[in-house]
C-alpha cells in the first residue's frame, strides 16, 4: 500500500514540473524574442567598439538566442 502512494506521489509531482516546465519555457522564448531585438536595435544605432562589434552582436544572437529558443519551442511541442 505504502508503495502505491508514492508512485502517486512521484507522479503527481512529475506532471506539476513538467507544467512549470512549460510555463518557464514559454518566459524565456518571450525574454530571448525581446533581447533579439534589443541586439538588432543595437546592430542598427550603435557604434561598434573594441569588444562588442557589430558582428559580435550577430554572433551572439545567431549562437546563443537562436538556439536556445529553437530548443524551448521543440521542447513545448514534444510535451
Amino acid at each position: 500500500m505504502f508503495i502505491n502512494m508514492y508512485l502517486h506521489v512521484r507522479t503527481y509531482k512529475m506532471g506539476k514540473n513538467r507544467k512549470h516546465m512549460k510555463k518557464l519555457r514559454k518566459k524565456r522564448i518571450n525574454s530571448m524574442e525581446k533581447q533579439i531585438d534589443e541586439h538588432e536595435e543595437k546592430i542598427e544605432h550603435e557604434k561598434g567598439r573594441k569588444d562588442t562589434t557589430k558582428d559580435y552582436w550577430k554572433k551572439e544572437i545567431d549562437e546563443k538566442f537562436l538556439k536556445q529558443k529553437d530548443e524551448d519551442e521543440k521542447y513545448l511541442e514534444e510535451n
